[in-house]
């Protein structure tokens, strides 16, 4: 998130005469990596002359998501800095239930808009035909990219009628490097599957739920990108695109730690692993329920377990090692 703030200091206001100014994020999740984009965003659009103007602060996300928790996040933010001596613009919050492949808000609406770290999910995960029986996974692969093609298309036509003309739209989505040796987070994947396999040998787990974990994201490339893109080039132009490593925060706090170098290294294996969990721990817990498993308790304990294997297994076979992975950044402008 902190690498696409810059991409908001360069937003242009210049179009935007409406009295009431208007910011979406298209997936809050629980609000956590909303407060600053927001907060950027406003610090650009304050000035003297739209002081008197309102302005519509808006978090979306899916219908199953956390909106109690997003709420409690936002609560009594300072939105603008209390040094600030000009009289503000009444700032108002709102929540919507809706997923960005569907439209959010009214058409014409969106002065500037962000999705900081989501559209590597698709709508749906498409499977392979059961007549396919050679090749399946390079099918599969180009399954996921033809769905992704899909999903930003239509991400972007839907955000198209919603955007005023001249309207910014920041975008950042893990993708797949152009250096082909590199991967995404290679370690901590490893420890996630070894550590379900080995759960799965041992009884501990249904051996239904390996069978039906899906995740349904594609790293898209940037030739992805770019076709993507070409597809709605009379919708939005293209004022930033590229790509950087991002490395997890708490790898460079592990190489500057003071600690003993096996706790700072538990702590590592803890942060990381949790940040994965808290990523993919709804997928898994459907496929305990594909797998019969419907107790809410007995979820959250089989959650808990493999979320300690999976430490157990990062700190045997991966210790220390960076976790880290590649994120496409985009800058668009509706026209």
């Amino acid at each position: 998130m902190q690498r696409a703030l810059p991409l908001f200091d360069s937003i242009h206001l210049s179009g935007t005469d409406a009295k009431v100014f208007s910011a979406v994020e298209y997936g809050c999740a629980h609000g956590l990596n909303s407060i600053e984009p927001f907060q950027r965003i406003l610090s650009t659009f304050h000035s003297e002359e739209m002081a008197s103007r309102e302005v519509n602060l808006i978090l979306s996300d899916r219908v199953g998501n956390d909106f109690t928790t997003v709420a409690r996040t936002i609560d009594n933010i300072q939105w603008l800095p209390s040094t600030s001596t000009r009289c503000g613009p009444k700032i108002f919050t709102f929540m919507v239930a809706e997923s960005f492949y569907r439209r959010v808000v009214p058409s014409q609406f969106v002065d500037v808009g962000f999705s900081l770290a989501t559209l590597h999910h698709l709508e749906r995960y498409p499977t392979v035909p059961a007549s396919v029986s050679d090749g399946q996974e390079a099918h599969q692969q180009s399954l996921l990219q033809e769905q992704a093609d899909r999903d930003l298309c239509r991400f972007l036509c839907l955000r198209a009628q919603e955007f005023r003309p001249g309207g910014n739209l920041v975008l950042s989505f893990v993708g797949q490097s152009l250096h082909p040796e590199t991967s995404n987070y290679p370690s901590l994947v490893d420890a996630c599957r070894q550590a379900m396999v080995q759960l799965v040998k041992e009884s501990r787990l249904p051996p239904g739920v390996a069978s039906a974990f899906r995740v349904p994201t594609y790293d898209r490339t940037m030739e992805d990108v770019k076709a993507s893109l070409g597809a709605v080039q009379a919708l939005w132009a293209v004022e930033y695109l590229f790509e950087e490593e991002i490395v997890h925060p708490a790898y460079e706090t592990l190489c500057a730690s003071d600690l003993g170098k096996e706790e700072a290294s538990v702590r590592y294996a803890d942060t990381v692993v949790l940040w994965m969990m808290a990523v993919i721990s709804g997928y898994f817990l459907k496929a305990l329920q594909l797998a019969g498993v419907h107790d809410p308790v007995a979820q959250s304990g089989l959650l808990d377990t493999w979320s300690s294997m999976t430490k157990t297994v990062f700190l045997q076979a991966h210790m220390d090692e960076k976790v880290a992975c590649t994120f496409i950044y985009l800058k668009l402008v509706r026209i």
